[in-house]
């Protein structure tokens, strides 16, 4: 019998180690190209034939693997709803776009990325792809060079060349993949393709532009074909992309992919934004019209977002102010406890602390506010409890150097609000991070809502202080 057997065993090296030690360099070699090729091929392993396969390991797919609605869709007859129908229609025409809207770590890029090399492997020498991200370098760092992006999704030894310098990625098989970005849109007017990928589409500026010059050049080959991979946004031209008879559309969730993200993206990210409109979109991957009669949308509030990083070095230059929107009763409504600050004619939204508190407990996380962020001025509504409000702040120690200002609700609160939601459509206020609850309440709450919105009352009087206060506007408003 032939071959290594458990008598060639040899401490430190396992079975067959006699033998081993003996094979010249160019055995051992080739033995460790095969073991870290089967290793490649395993881990660049994508699509199963299994039905309805939930991505677990099975078979020959020792790890996990594509979904089944993580794989490019047959051209099968479809039900398409145009919103000017009463009734949905049958169509049966071959698809352009495949939108994939899914929430937060659902797999996006990497299903992009499979789509180019499916696209690349069928479509041969001459194939030519585009690659379109919201800037050129999230083009590079995300759908190319990104722990899913496109280098990753092939073996090293078939891995494509990343051009950067001429914006292209070339491919073992001739097949050519050119980058563009939103910010320059008129770069898709000329050249043609035969495939192409679109990451986060819904963050685009020039939407219009892109979407109508990436269509015309899709004009190479029997069947043009793109993905666009992008977590929902209501904007005009995705809603219209939505309901093209050319387009077929997948879902998903956050939660069908937990299994290959980190514990901690659950525990600080998931369990955040659960239960909130902003989580049924960023998690559930819903499409979320406007809320008619609300004064703000998310997009507005997106649009103008800032990272705490960035604004941490200005903070001590602010004017802050923590604004107190009391509860009427303790255990009912929450008490609405938002911290603002303005530099010069631009606002920061900079936490939100409210919650349900008693009246000492909401005093004392206002005044910890005001003292950990440096603000000068607490701003209550007196209508709800009169001197209450001043008498519970100086029970629950007000610091010297913070100044308590009443601010009495004069009118309702759209005329309220309408000054504010003017400044954010200005561009002047900023979003530091996210806030899911308290932009729950400015994107749906209308007049008509009897609930009150205690976080966006105490939204308004920060803003109003800080704004107006000048024009003798923020102490009756």
């Amino acid at each position: 019998m032939s071959g290594p057997t458990f008598t060639d065993w040899t401490p430190g090296y396992g079975p067959g180690g006699g033998q081993w030690r003996g094979w010249d360099s160019e055995r051992k070699d080739a033995l460790r190209r095969r073991l870290e090729d089967e290793i490649e091929r395993r881990r660049t392993m994508w699509a199963c034939n299994k039905r309805g396969c939930d991505g677990s390991p099975h078979g020959e797919f020792i790890s996990r693997h594509a979904r089944w609605n993580q794989l490019p869709p047959a051209d099968l007859p479809r039900m398409v709803r145009d919103p000017k129908q009463p009734v949905p229609v049958e169509v049966n025409l071959p698809w352009l776009e495949w939108l994939i809207m899914a929430g937060r770590g659902w797999g996006k890029t990497r299903t992009g990325a499979e789509f180019v090399k499916w696209r690349i492997f069928n479509g041969g020498r001459g194939h030519r792809v585009a690659l379109i991200g919201r800037t050129a370098a999230d083009v590079r760092d995300t759908m190319i060079e990104g722990e899913s992006g496109l280098l990753s999704v092939f073996k090293l030894s078939e891995r494509p060349e990343y051009q950067p310098s001429k914006r292209r990625v070339v491919f073992h098989n001739g097949a050519m993949a050119y980058c563009y970005s939103s910010d320059e849109p008129d770069q898709l007017r000329g050249p043609q393709h035969h495939s192409g990928w679109v990451d986060e589409l819904a963050t685009f500026g020039n939407l219009d532009k892109v979407i109508s010059n990436y269509r015309l050049g899709m004009r190479l080959g029997r069947s043009p074909r793109v993905a666009v991979t992008t977590t929902p946004r209501p904007r005009k031209e995705i809603r219209e992309m939505r309901h093209s008879p050319t387009t077929v559309v997948t879902g998903g969730t956050t939660y069908e992919n937990l299994a290959n993200l980190a514990p901690v993206f659950h525990d600080q990210v998931v369990r955040k934004y659960e239960g909130t409109r902003l989580g049924r979109q960023e998690l559930q991957g819903e499409y979320l019209e406007d809320v008619e009669g609300a004064l703000w949308t998310l997009d507005l509030i997106d649009q103008h977002r800032a990272d705490l990083d960035r604004v941490k070095p200005f903070i001590r230059r602010m004017e802050i102010v923590v604004a107190i929107d009391p509860a009427v009763s303790y255990g009912g409504d929450e008490t609405g406890i938002v911290i603002v600050g303005k530099l010069e004619d631009e606002g920061f939204v900079l936490a939100d602390k409210s919650g349900h508190f008693s009246p000492h407990d909401w005093a004392r996380t206002a005044i910890m506010a005001a003292t950990s962020w440096g603000a000068g001025y607490i701003v209550a509504e007196k209508n709800q409890g009169g001197e209450m409000v001043q008498a519970t702040l100086q029970s629950a120690g007000l610091p010297r150097g913070v100044r308590y200002r009443p601010v009495t609700a004069s009118k309702g609160k759209r005329l309220r609000a309408e000054p504010i939601s003017t400044l954010y459509e200005r561009g002047l206020i900023h979003h530091v991070g996210v806030f899911a609850s308290l932009e729950d309440q400015m994107t749906t709450w209308t007049p008509d809502d009897k609930v009150s919105p205690d976080r966006l009352d105490a939204l308004v009087w920060a803003c109003s202080h800080l704004f107006y206060r000048s024009r003798g506007m923020a102490d009756v408003a």
